[in-house]
């Protein structure tokens, strides 16, 4: 289980590693549409993702940690300070049903490996 740090409320737990019931609850409250899990699976690329799409997942997250007690979608978007790496490590995270540290060494991993100039490519 990682954190993440909410402006008003300190650090949370979120857990990406995401059940069913946690989609149907936010299904049922109208936080996702029935397309969500499709729509992040079938990106092609995380740019084709939309920001709100992110921004649900990481909800997503922060409720499958918080099942009992937990910030309205609101309170939760109101007070997240948005990083887009630790967006991105969340939703690799979700689709590959890994804990953000095990992704973000996984991602971090492959970077290393890609050229840091075009130049250097395919030498």
């Amino acid at each position: 289980m990682a954190q993440i740090e909410l402006k008003n409320h300190g650090m949370v737990d979120i857990d990406t590693q995401l059940t069913a019931a946690t989609f149907m609850d936010l299904q049922d409250e109208g936080i996702v549409d029935k397309d969500f899990l499709d729509k992040i699976v079938n990106a092609t690329a995380e740019a084709d993702l939309p920001l709100r799409l992110k921004l649900n997942t990481l909800y997503a997250a922060y409720r499958e940690a918080n099942k009992v007690e937990y910030l309205s979608y609101e309170e939760f978007i109101r007070s997240y300070q948005i990083d887009y790496i630790q967006l991105t490590y969340c939703i690799g995270a979700v689709i590959t049903k890994q804990d953000v540290e095990t992704f973000s060494g996984f991602a971090d991993s492959l970077m290393k490996k890609i050229p840091k100039s075009a130049g250097s490519a395919g030498k």
